[in-house]
């Protein structure tokens, strides 16, 4: 049976075909789900729980203590952990981003660098150009969304590489044009790599399966806890769940750059389309 391109792109990635619906799903879906099975996971743990801390805890004081001083060692920790982990992840974000506005505005600069080009090079150049910009809007975005490596603006990239390589200068004004264009275009394939590379990006699953870890010693160390009320000891493993849970769900969200409700789109491709090719056309 033949494979589509996303999958051999995502076979030679080292990725999997199957799309993670978690950054399909509307956020307005996948985070009340999220928050619900967390907190019910949390609820159920306390519930059962409560019989054996009831068995032993037959020194309250000593109990709360001991407990307390757990608690509080692993409150830092975790805490400590989640916060790195967040911030780590919100870099990479932050990253994407950056280095999808340097290729769009590399895009710019050498739409206007090949103005240049000697004959009707340049013309051939800007809409080379322009392609590549319909390609990467409409081609590369959609498939890093789903966490495969583009290749649809590939064409476009071999069709400039031949044209730069088919240019003859003559002068010395020719000449510097040429060279400009040249440095231009090293410096788009250069933002470009970067933007693609940054599919890839996300946390390694060994610390995520410390997060999940760490969640599930929090929610038993919570259910340790002597709390006479059932209610009450509910409300607090609740709340608590709500916080850490709403913390991982935004982690999980921004780990993967171009996928999920907080994620980096095409817009700063969009604008150079508009303000600089079709004006320009």
């Amino acid at each position: 049976m033949s494979r589509t391109a996303d999958e051999r792109a995502a076979a030679a990635s080292g990725g999997t075909v199957d799309v993670n619906w978690f950054y399909e799903a509307s956020v307005w879906v996948t985070l009340p789900l999220f928050l619900i099975v967390f907190v019910v996971a949390s609820c159920g743990i306390v519930v059962g729980l409560r019989p054996v801390v009831a068995r032993l805890a037959d020194d309250r004081g000593e109990w709360d203590r001991a407990l307390g001083h757990v608690i509080g060692t692993f409150g830092v920790f975790f805490g400590i952990l989640l916060a790195l982990v967040a911030v780590s992840v919100y870099e990479n974000l932050a990253h994407t981003r950056q280095v999808a506005i340097e290729e769009a505005s590399r895009v710019g600069a050498l739409y206007r660098a090949s103005s240049g080009l000697p004959g009707g090079d340049g013309d051939r150049m800007h809409e080379a150009l322009g392609d590549y910009l319909r390609a990467v809007i409409d081609g590369d975005f959609p498939a890093q969304q789903r966490q495969v490596l583009p290749t649809a603006s590939d064409p476009q990239v071999d069709e400039m590489d031949a044209l730069l390589e088919s240019v003859e200068v003559g002068t010395l004004g020719e000449q510097a044009e040429y060279k400009q264009v040249l440095e231009s275009y090293d410096a788009f394939i250069e933002a470009r790599r970067a933007r693609i590379d940054a599919t890839a990006l996300a946390l390694p699953p060994m610390l995520w399966a410390v997060i999940w870890v760490g969640a599930a010693i929090n929610a038993v160390l919570i259910a340790f806890i002597a709390v006479r009320g059932l209610r009450l000891h509910l409300l607090m493993a609740g709340l608590l769940a709500v916080f850490i849970g709403l913390v991982i769900f935004v982690t999980a969200d921004m780990d993967h750059p171009y996928a999920g409700a907080i994620s980096i789109d095409a817009g700063a491709f969009e604008r150079v389309l508009e303000q600089v090719v079709d004006e320009s056309g």
